[in-house]
């Protein structure tokens, strides 16, 4: 009874991560600078730990605003590809890293591993692309 109930509660605990990473992959662009900006602020001894986590937060909110205002105003297409792609690109990463991390919870080899972390990725970044190519210019 108990292993059946593990069994069933663990599909559903990650179809619910899958579901939460497709919701999400959208804003995983400004969620990478912002980690980035603030780890790089620390490491370096610019700025000190609380002045660090601000700018990075800032850094990725200017990131989210220039993205999402550029594919709300712009009407050239080439530009919203560009926008787009390079927005949904830190969230087909995400989706290679989850792949890959649940290809190891089993014991699969590497190249199986590998192969479903790529389409997995293909799968996060398609969907946070489409979202992303869905906003409609003004």
């Amino acid at each position: 009874m108990l292993l059946g109930l593990g069994i069933v509660l663990g599909f559903a605990s990650i179809g619910f991560l899958c579901w939460l990473l497709f919701l999400c992959a959208v804003y995983a662009a400004p969620l990478f600078v912002a980690t980035m900006v603030c780890t790089l602020l620390y490491d370096h001894d610019v700025l000190s730990g609380a002045h660090a986590i601000l700018t990075g937060i800032a850094a990725g909110v200017m990131v989210l605003a220039s993205g999402q205002a550029i594919l709300a105003f712009s009407r050239d297409p080439a530009l919203r590809t560009l926008v787009s792609f390079l927005l949904a690109l830190p969230a087909a990463l995400a989706g290679f890293g989850m792949t890959l991390g649940f290809c190891g919870m089993g014991a699969m080899s590497t190249i199986p591993a590998y192969l479903f972390a790529t389409f997995g990725a293909l799968c996060v970044g398609g969907a946070a692309w489409t979202r992303l190519c869905a906003i409609q210019p003004a």
